[in-house]
């Protein structure tokens, strides 16, 4: 017999907020140096202001669904272990600054929150629109875990 992990529809545990890849301080600094490198390579000027992240990639948010779950229930599997993940664009909004990952995500667009405005939230990067290729050959390496 399968194990119910819903107790109602639409209702799932609650254990998880979400699951991501996370970046050992290194990796972080080589992330925003490839973003203010990218930016002056281009002629744009990384905004002095903003707050910088890029200590994560969200892979699932706990919504509540029944997706969600089977998502993270998948992931459960390569807790703990390392991945190496492509680059492929970079992201900009008025808000947000985020680097684009060839990867499945539960997010439209795969991303690494690099730097956001002012008053904005790191979640305002699955806003962002404007998604400019770049040539895919930054790797960045992270390791997979659950935050409760």
């Amino acid at each position: 017999m399968c194990k119910n992990w819903f107790k109602n529809k639409g209702e799932m545990k609650k254990n998880w907020i979400y699951y991501g890849v996370f970046f050992s301080d290194n990796t972080k600094r080589a992330i925003l140096d490839y973003v203010k490198n990218w930016f002056a390579d281009n002629n744009k000027e990384f905004p002095k202001d903003w707050l910088t992240y890029c200590d994560h990639m969200t892979l699932v948010f706990n919504n509540g669904t029944e997706a969600d779950q089977k998502f993270a229930d998948g992931i459960e599997l390569f807790l703990g272990n390392n991945v190496s993940l492509r680059t492929i664009s970079i992201g900009i909004s008025d808000r947000a600054i985020a680097l684009g990952i060839d990867f499945i995500t539960n997010n439209e667009h795969s991303h690494i929150t690099v730097a956001i405005a002012p008053g904005a939230k790191p979640v305002e990067s699955n806003d962002i629109t404007n998604w400019i290729p770049t040539n895919g050959d930054f790797y960045v390496t992270g390791t997979y875990k659950k935050i409760i």
